[in-house]
């Protein structure tokens, strides 16, 4: 036989993915990113999610070590072939046939069973019949069991006890191996949403961690980032966030291994290998300790900020390469998170001071996947190789620690203390800072200045690229905080940063999408044409530029062609869609209008805002509107809201001359909100008096997505009579807007009212 090197295995094996493309269909390529709202203005429980649903799966599984490994140090260029551009993935039924015995242990584990499809089979979970409710939304929940299969429903509940907008999903996906809990997520059209409760293993049934102060009720889409944790990567569908044409359970062998066609196509060729590693194929253990330690903290660090770098998806990172090259990741200034494991050890003294050994302490050391986890006193295995039991006998010999040190006591029990995290109900986690339990906590460092955050890698402190991501981080940290002010200086120290760099275009777009946030129209429009000219194909920065030339007050020929762009290069974009019949609507093209509603519908029922702009635009054909509104607040309880009253606006020229109620007749009711009745809306004349707003505050009227329109200055409270202008010479245009008051409170901090939807139809004086 003869011996061929690495080179040219790699050139046979690219001849081979060439011809293997040929002989598929043509597609557009590229990656997901989330919509503005998401990415802006939904981080708050999209992170949130995030950090739980990691934790669901937390265990420890400690195994022994594995034998020496010759070690291949990496630089930013890693010497395995299969992270390289254009490696396929060959999923985890190929390894299968090689690897049986590490693949039987490793099925066993945790993250093996992170993700699966609900079954009959492995249920834990009982019904609930005594309602949980919500009270920030005012919806009640219940599980109920039908044809071996799990739902769960919503619905407000009557003053005589009954149901009233009954809504159920049925329980598709499980997350989480139910160690801790497990969460669920109903499908629909390849898309996941999360649904409203938890089974937590040590409670049973509860609200899922972030629902108990924003329900996000049955519409909170599962975003990649929290699928590249929890999941072997999906097949990705092109520039479309969460919706995958397969979903793949588990944490596959591939994630930590890296693709596998490239060495399942070398090996079952039987191709001698040139050297004694195999570099076609990731083996972790013959990477640096750096570079073994980024394979865990991609999923198992939690910052309250993570910024993918440029080029980069949520799919994109490879075991051997740096984890800083893939993500920013931002620390809330100060603070230390007990739940990030990785970020823990590190921490450790244990840790510390084992890195100039020949076995340094590291994930791996107690988690290795291809062993059964340990119990009993082998648990201790790992510590008794520092720490063995003569020597620990002597050290506290006079000590009244001594009984807790002898041959077979828990190390971990007493040294990783089981921890209560007070943002996650009813469950608690190992420690992972091994310490002395009297040890205080490592000192918190007060904040000092303006900063939020502080980066997590060396090379957003002091690289080249630092103040873009710092400023990057900002962006999404003021939106947790829901802080206009310092969104405002985190765009400005974006902008600044970016200077006359006009090739980074995911800076682009966020500082497009901030100014947008902001009402710096100009500022959007300016950072999003630029994004463009990197990647004029992007549908959401083609979409948020669409929506800048609307407030700009821009002509329909320039608008209408970055709608049609965006849905041609991504058709399923279902909300992008919807948003443009809004504006076909208000064009006057109303059979354009339907025909994109339709389609945006076809493609996600569930879309309410898409069957309450249908419902707006069949107004004058009461039957098929009711039908409409009714199917709308089906969906969403809380556009009854906007439907009492719909408000119809007439104009005359840019003034408004009459406001009148167009009560409309469906079948639901809002939920009442125990908070407090939020604002109220009195038309009177040529004017909307808005009720029950604070002094010194605003009325801030926003889209359904959270984009704001305008704030209106609420002068001494109580009442605001309002025009409907948005800006000189400019009027609210047709449609639906979340409308909420907010002011300091004594202490400086921002104080909001529950919102209220408000739906406007406007009509033309025919003098």
């Amino acid at each position: 036989m003869v011996r061929r090197s690495t080179r040219e295995v790699c050139i046979l094996y690219r001849k081979l993915t060439l011809v293997r493309r040929r002989a598929t269909p043509a597609g557009v390529t590229g990656w997901a990113r989330p919509r503005i709202g998401s990415y802006l203005l939904d981080v708050r429980t999209t992170l949130r999610t995030l950090v739980w649903l990691c934790l669901c799966s937390s265990v420890i599984d400690c195994g022994g070590e594995s034998s020496p490994v010759p070690v291949v140090e990496t630089a930013e260029k890693s010497p395995f072939l299969n992270v390289r551009a254009g490696t396929e993935y060959a999923g985890d039924v190929t390894c299968v046939g090689c690897h049986a015995e590490e693949a039987a242990v490793y099925a066993r584990s945790s993250m093996a069973q992170s993700f699966h499809r609900w079954t009959p089979s492995d249920r834990v979970e009982r019904v609930l019949s005594i309602p949980l409710l919500n009270k920030p939304s005012g919806y009640s929940y219940v599980v109920e069991e039908e044809a071996g299969a799990l739902y769960q429903m919503e619905f407000v509940s009557g003053p005589d006890g009954t149901r009233r907008n009954p809504l159920r999903r049925r329980m598709d996906w499980v997350m989480g191996s139910g160690h801790v809990a497990r969460t669920y997520f109903t499908e629909e059209n390849g898309r996941l949403f999360q649904l409203p409760l938890t089974w937590y293993r040590d409670h049973g049934w509860d609200f899922s961690p972030g629902y108990e102060i924003s329900n996000a009720r049955f519409d909170r889409l599962l975003p990649d980032r929290c699928v590249a944790c929890h999941s072997s990567f999906p097949k990705e569908t092109s520039y479309l966030e969460g919706k995958h044409a397969e979903w793949r359970p588990g944490i596959g062998c591939e994630r930590c291994h890296g693709p596998g066609a490239l060495h399942v196509a070398v090996r079952t060729n039987k191709a001698p290998l040139d050297s004694i590693v195999d570099h076609t194929i990731v083996n972790p253990a013959r990477l640096s300790l750096d570079r073994r330690v980024d394979i865990c903290e991609e999923c198992h660090v939690h910052t309250a900020v993570s910024v993918l770098r440029e080029g980069k998806s949520a799919f994109s990172y490879r075991p051997s390469q740096p984890l800083a090259d893939q993500y920013g990741y931002f620390k809330a200034a100060g603070s230390i998170d007990v739940v990030s494991h990785a970020d823990r050890l590190r921490q450790s003294r244990c840790y510390l001071g084992s890195l100039a050994s020949e076995r340094p302490l590291e994930c791996a050391t107690c988690h290795n996947p291809h062993q059964p986890a340990a119990t009993g006193p082998a648990r201790n295995a790992p510590c008794a190789q520092c720490h063995s039991a003569a020597s620990l006998a002597q050290r506290t010999a006079a000590s009244p620690a001594a009984r807790d040190h002898r041959a077979g006591s828990d190390c971990v029990r007493c040294h990783m203390p089981r921890t209560v995290e007070r943002t996650v109900p009813h469950g608690a986690f190992t420690e992972h800072w091994i310490r002395v339990v009297r040890d205080s906590a490592p000192a918190v460092v007060a904040r000092t200045g303006e900063a939020l955050i502080e980066p997590y890698f060396a090379r957003d402190s002091a690289g080249p690229d630092a103040a873009i991501y710092s400023a990057m981080g900002g962006i999404v940290y003021a939106t947790l905080a829901t802080d206009a002010r310092a969104m405002g200086r985190a765009a400005t120290a974006l902008d600044s940063a970016l200077g006359s760099d006009h090739s980074r275009r995911e800076a682009l777009f966020l500082l497009g999408a901030a100014s947008e946030q902001l009402g710096r129209t100009r500022q959007a429009i300016r950072a999003l044409e630029r994004a463009l000219q990197v990647d004029s194909m992007r549908p959401d920065a083609l979409r948020a530029l669409a929506q800048a030339y609307v407030r700009d007050g821009r002509r329909a020929r320039e608008i209408e062609p970055l709608y049609k762009r965006a849905l041609e290069v991504q058709p399923a974009l279902a909300w992008v869609r919807a948003e443009y019949a809004d504006w076909l609507r208000n064009e006057g093209r109303r059979d354009d209008a339907s025909r994109e509603y339709r389609a945006a519908l076809a493609e996600q029922p569930s879309l309410a805002t898409a069957w309450f702009g249908l419902g707006l635009l069949l107004i004058d054909r009461p039957d098929s509107a009711t039908t409409s509104f009714a199917e709308a607040v089906r969906l969403e309880a809380s556009l009854a809201g906007a439907l009492a009253p719909l408000l119809q606006v007439t104009t005359d020229g840019k003034k408004v001359s009459a406001v009148r109620a167009l009560p409309i007749a469906v079948p639901f009711a809002s939920p009442s909100n125990p908070l407090g009745a939020g604002v109220t809306l009195t038309p009177n004349g040529a004017t909307l008096d808005i009720g029950n707003v604070p002094p010194r505050g605003f009325v801030l009227v926003s889209k359904p997505d959270g984009t704001l329109v305008c704030a209106i200055p609420t002068g001494d409270g109580g009442t605001v009579s309002w025009d409907f202008a948005i800006a000189p010479g400019s009027l609210l245009a047709e449609g639906l807007y979340r409308i909420r008051t907010q002011s300091r409170g004594p202490a400086g901090q921002l104080v909001s009212s529950p919102s209220r939807m408000m739906a406007v139809l406007r009509r033309t004086n025919s003098k």
